[in-house]
């Protein structure tokens, strides 16, 4: 495979009519079965004749170099294994929708272990037979990968434990029964070359494992009407793939984490979440305008979903406070206010549609020629309605009588954050071609060649950001570092820490291994500042040691600092500097595991 994907097998790949008969060949039970055909029919691969499991093993190596060059697995010193014994040629039948059928036209992601971080299992579906009207789903990619029929020689790989999809049967009244769809589906694990690799095999295994009594439960309940215990099986294995399918789709399971962090942080006070919980909107529109790392449908779905958090948020406060006050003509106009502001909102939604309103056109994905022509926009409209809409919103909620006063604070931090969003939307600010995450760590490493200085300015990196958050906690918690028995008078910093950290790295470092540890150690770095609660001459002092070893290490390993390569009075530096800063932890955790990765055994990747 090509840098860009593209892909081709050594040898030919088979017609259908071959495909079919090696099913019925290897697995005459689907006939006996269902003899109509209506159901879906699955075997393993290493059932298959030696023909083929060779046509198996041409289109697996293919999948594998596609996964190892479209990854950066090499850059980012990553093991890729075959899990074959997942393997299984496929007959599917989106038309099926009773018993376990069920599950593949629902929403659902196939595995459960998509908690467990650095490890990741891949499914690639191979399409064999074509054409036919079965199109695969996958909510979360850019427009132009959404929906992909999976023909002879077509593709798609995705997470087994963390990306959603489904299949539809788009048959219609002008298109014609075609044929049936049948799918290789094609099983690897990847984790870092630093752990041990009967930890990356046991992943493997269970992700097998859990395959094996999915597979078992699928064939139980197939067929609910032939028995109620197939009927209650498929009716289990329906609801949790609904309510799992539905939760990921619409809300996300990290974005469940952040949330939750954010709450048990301000322990469940409402004014407090309005502050943190309630603007992470507007960083993630921010961070995705500006850094543009993520897919249009990741972002569509976790702007909607915190957006939903930061409005029920704030209902639930206003309507507390209106319904426990007295009925007068400012809370009259106030509910009015906000409204109009809502309505306006929601008919620039409606106009938009979910890819414009979520910077489509700003990412590149979508056609530059579309534009809204429905009020509030076109000729008649008005400048940026969603944006007004939200501020009327706020405004009448700052204007009723009592919960106007408690809510001033958030009043302005809410408009301000509309306010710089717009900004960043108007003026197109965003980071110019080759100076993203990946180019810049590429420049960084040049001058973090030696091993000693490398491992010099991670410590000394993580001492700053030590006395960075301690001087925070001690602007934004006076008394906490006075009172190191409070607990709950204070919101919880770690916490925060943690949800904040989560939430930048998703839109703003593309390497997930680098990502999950820049949350962990910022994490532990809070939980220390919050543990101890430094005096403010404390973290100014860890703060400067940290700029002044680092510059040792620098003169005593004989590396120039990368500073030095852009320090001139340029926009270009200016930014290049900020990014320097940004990413400095992230790139310092990615330079330490390279360097390790140089003195661990090499691992076998097939």
């Amino acid at each position: 495979c090509t840098a860009d994907g593209s892909c081709s097998l050594k040898n030919k790949l088979p017609d259908g009519e071959w495909w079919r008969k090696e099913i019925n060949a290897a697995q005459p039970k689907c006939r006996e079965i269902d003899p109509d055909n209506v159901g879906t029919c699955h075997q393993w691969t290493v059932e298959l004749s030696k023909g083929g499991q060779a046509t198996v093993l041409d289109i697996k190596t293919m999948l594998s170099d596609f996964i190892k060059t479209t990854n950066n697995f090499d850059e980012n010193h990553r093991v890729l294994d075959w899990n074959d014994q997942m393997d299984e040629l496929y007959l599917s039948a989106p038309k099926n929708v009773v018993g376990s059928d069920k599950v593949f036209v629902t929403p659902h992601i196939d595995g459960f272990f998509g908690l467990i971080p650095f490890v990741r299992a891949w499914r690639c579906v191979y399409g064999l037979t074509g054409p036919h009207n079965t199109v695969t789903v996958q909510p979360m990619r850019n427009p132009d990968q959404r929906e992909v029929t999976l023909g002879p020689g077509i593709f798609t790989c995705f997470d087994y434990n963390r990306e959603i999809h489904w299949i539809e049967n788009r048959v219609n009244a002008s298109s014609p029964e075609l044929d049936e769809r049948m799918v290789l589906k094609i099983h690897f694990y990847d984790y870092p070359s630093l752990l041990p690799k009967w930890l990356g095999d046991a992943f493997g295994q269970l992700n097998a494992e859990y395959n094996f009594f999915a597979r078992r439960a699928f064939l139980v309940s197939q067929f609910p009407d032939r028995s109620w215990f197939s009927k209650a099986v498929g009716g289990v294995i329906n609801s949790i793939t609904l309510f799992g399918g539905r939760a990921e789709k619409y809300f996300g399971y990290v974005n469940i984490g952040i949330v939750l962090a954010f709450i048990f942080a301000a322990h469940f006070r409402k004014y407090d979440l309005l502050s943190t919980a309630g603007i992470a909107p507007y960083g993630i529109a921010a961070l995705a305008l500006i850094f543009r790392s993520v897919t249009l449908g990741q972002f569509t779905r976790d702007a909607m979903a915190l957006k939903a958090t930061s409005v029920a948020l704030l209902g639930l406060s206003y309507g507390h406070e209106f319904l426990r006050s007295s009925l007068s003509l400012g809370a009259l106009f106030s509910l009015v206010l906000v409204a109009v502001g809502l309505g306006l909102a929601y008919l620039a939604y409606e106009a938009l549609g979910p890819d414009l309103t979520y910077y489509g056109k700003q990412f590149g994905v979508v056609d530059a020629a579309n534009a809204a022509t429905e009020w509030p926009y076109g000729a008649t409209g008005i400048p940026h309605p969603m944006v007004l809409g939200s501020v009327l919103a706020l405004t009448g909620l700052r204007l009723h009588p009592t919960f106007g006063p408690k809510f001033s604070r958030n009043f302005l931090l809410h408009i301000a954050c509309d306010l710089a969003v717009l900004a960043v939307e108007v003026f197109d600010v965003h980071l110019p071609a080759g100076m993203d995450y990946r180019s810049t760590l590429a420049e960084f490493l040049q001058f973090h060649q030696q091993p000693g200085n490398i491992y010099a300015h991670l410590l000394t990196t993580v001492m700053g950001v030590m006395g960075v958050l301690g001087l925070v906690n001690n602007v934004l918690y006076p008394s906490s570092a006075a009172d190191k028995t409070s607990k709950n008078a204070y919101t919880n910093a770690p916490l925060i820490t943690l949800a904040w950290t989560w939430l930048v790295v998703r839109y703003t470092v593309p390497d997930s291994d680098a990502a999950n540890l820049t949350v962990l150690v910022m994490t532990l770095c809070a939980l220390g500042v919050w543990a101890v609660k430094p005096p403010a001459y404390v973290n100014v002092l860890l703060l400067a040691l940290a700029v002044g070893l680092q510059e040792f290490a620098h003169h005593h390993y004989g590396e120039v600092t990368y500073m030095a390569s852009y320090a001139n009075l340029t926009p270009q530096a200016a930014l290049t500097f900020a990014l320097h800063n940004i990413w400095l932890l992230p790139f310092e955790l990615r330079a330490a595991v390279n360097s390790l990765s140089q003195f661990s055994l090499p691992s076998t990747s097939l």
